[in-house]
């Protein structure tokens, strides 16, 4: 069911033809975000989902009604699209139980939970729960992310109940925001956003004081990715680190090689969507991105299931899409994170 351009709800009231209750919720997940869901028997004769999605222009956000599942984040599936992601919970109902490689945490009402949806994650929902889910790219942090992974900031603190408020109030006036102001508020939520997540987590996180260089690191390898002689050997002598201690930190996201590899490819496919680096060769793209134009084209589509010119053959002639036939809810959605 489509509300309006910016505003999706989908419900399992309504399926698509021919879909089974399982089957459109597990097609859904992956399409979007490709998360995989897991169920019990007794789990999967109570399915029930209610998803209502809201487009900010620079944000998302989806309010969700879930009966009980464990929604995965699998390190098999995290090359397979671009998801430079991180996605902010506030648990309205319920409880989670959230586990990565960093430990174990629960969010219960209240409480902001934050997934970076480039790391393994998986969400367990024991009884039915409400979430309130807000999706912002990577690029809008103010410093790399990654150590906020499976971060939880508990409803008493005044950042959990300060944000709680403002982004149920924004959902709630969604419907009626003009359109010229939603970019706007959109923007600003996620300033916000950002900003208080960043003050609250961003000094004492348990993963910070445990790999107190990950975040520095990380900056690093965003700001070099152009360089060809960025690699594990450069940065173990850059910042004094044994290779072992190196990769032992980034052995949850993959390893060191693999996740420079990985924001490299990010980057080109960003450039190849982007118009105002359409003047760019395909072999330019890659070398603005530290990759070898030999193996451009075949990691480029290991990691995303087609080539870079077909990619920017798609993106050019990708016309406004339809959001009138359900059907076409899921390429709806794929629209919006391609413009966050």
């Amino acid at each position: 069911m489509t509300i309006s351009e910016r505003i999706v709800r989908t419900t399992s009231q309504q399926l698509l033809p021919g879909m089974t209750c399982l089957d459109e919720w597990q097609l859904r997940m992956q399409a979007t975000l490709n998360f995989a869901t897991c169920f019990s028997k007794e789990q999967v004769a109570r399915l029930a989902w209610d998803v209502t999605t809201h487009h900010f222009a620079g944000l998302i956000g989806v309010v969700m009604h879930l009966s009980p599942q464990r929604i995965l984040r699998q390190a098999a599936s995290l090359s397979q699209g671009d998801m430079d992601y991180l996605m902010v919970d506030l648990v309205l109902n319920g409880e989670l139980l959230c586990v990565t490689p960093f430990g174990e945490v629960t969010a219960r009402s209240g409480d902001i939970l934050l997934l970076d949806l480039l790391q393994e994650s998986a969400v367990c929902i024991e009884r039915p729960a409400s979430i309130l889910s807000w999706i912002l790219p990577r690029a809008a942090w103010l410093e790399e992310p990654s150590a906020l992974h499976g971060q939880v900031i508990n409803h008493r603190q005044p950042a959990a109940r300060l944000l709680g408020v403002h982004l149920k109030e924004l959902i709630a006036c969604s419907d009626t925001l003009h359109a010229n102001d939603v970019a706007f508020y959109g923007e600003e939520s996620a300033h916000l956003l950002v900003r208080a997540l960043s003050q609250t987590l961003g000094s004492g996180t348990q993963h910070e004081k445990e790999h107190p260089l990950l975040g520095r690191l990380c900056l690093y390898i965003e700001r070099h990715l152009h360089d060809h002689s960025l690699s594990p050997l450069a940065l173990s002598q850059r910042f004094g680190l044994a290779r072992a201690s190196l990769y032992r930190l980034f052995e949850p996201m993959g390893g060191v090689a693999g996740y420079i590899r990985k924001r490299r490819l990010i980057r080109a496919r960003r450039y190849l969507l982007e118009p105002r680096y359409r003047h760019l060769r395909i072999s330019q793209v890659a070398d603005q991105c530290g990759l070898e134009a030999a193996s451009f084209s075949r990691l480029f589509v290991q990691a995303f299931g087609l080539p870079p010119r077909q990619v920017r053959e798609l993106c050019l002639s990708a016309k406004t899409l339809p959001f009138e036939e359900e059907a076409d809810i899921q390429r709806a959605h794929l629209g919006w994170f391609r413009q966050l």
